[in-house]
């Protein structure tokens, strides 16, 4: 033992403040924001994109179009095309819902349908087709996201709120 006597006194360690991203990002509280903020995220999608799917299927008008730009980068694919509208206005709109198949140039000639209350955001190509697919995929990703995620959360609630705790104490692993 030496010259000491007795056990060596642990000095108490500090706690870290709760305000440091260490702590807040362990807290089940922020993966519960991360969450929300993704589920609402992807319902927004898919309600958007049900409502332009009803206005065109509904409202839509077929109007004959001239391609003026196509963009055919991976995945933001698109085709500017300009055409005149049921009342003569003339209106530039950038499609991205446009088969692709053969694929457009620039004066080539095309069908397009377009919602008369706002004909230069609301436009498709007239042979895509009027499903609601991709409403249903994100309208889905979100209720699956919200349960799956939201039970997920639940069920390890008390893990992921120990864990910030030991990190906040100085007893973390990771």
């Amino acid at each position: 033992m030496g010259w000491r006597q007795g056990r060596r006194q642990r000095r108490k360690r500090r706690l870290r403040s709760r305000w440091l991203p260490g702590y807040w990002l362990r807290h089940p509280w922020c993966s519960a924001l991360a969450l929300a903020v993704g589920t609402t995220v992807f319902g927004y999608l898919g309600v958007e994109s049900a409502h332009h799917t009803y206005r065109l299927n509904h409202h839509g008008v077929p109007a004959g179009a001239t391609v003026r730009e196509v963009n055919a980068q991976a995945r933001e694919a698109y085709v500017v095309v300009a055409f005149t509208t049921a009342d003569g206005r003339q209106v530039r709109a950038e499609v991205t819902e446009y088969r692709w198949h053969p694929r457009p140039r620039v004066g080539d000639a095309a069908r397009v349908v377009y919602d008369p209350a706002a004909p230069a955001d609301i436009v498709r190509d007239a042979r895509w087709g009027d499903d609601y697919l991709d409403a249903w995929f994100a309208l889905g990703l979100a209720v699956a996201l919200g349960v799956g995620g939201g039970v997920f959360l639940v069920r390890t609630w008390s893990m992921w709120r120990e864990n910030a705790e030991d990190w906040r104490a100085g007893r973390h692993v990771a």
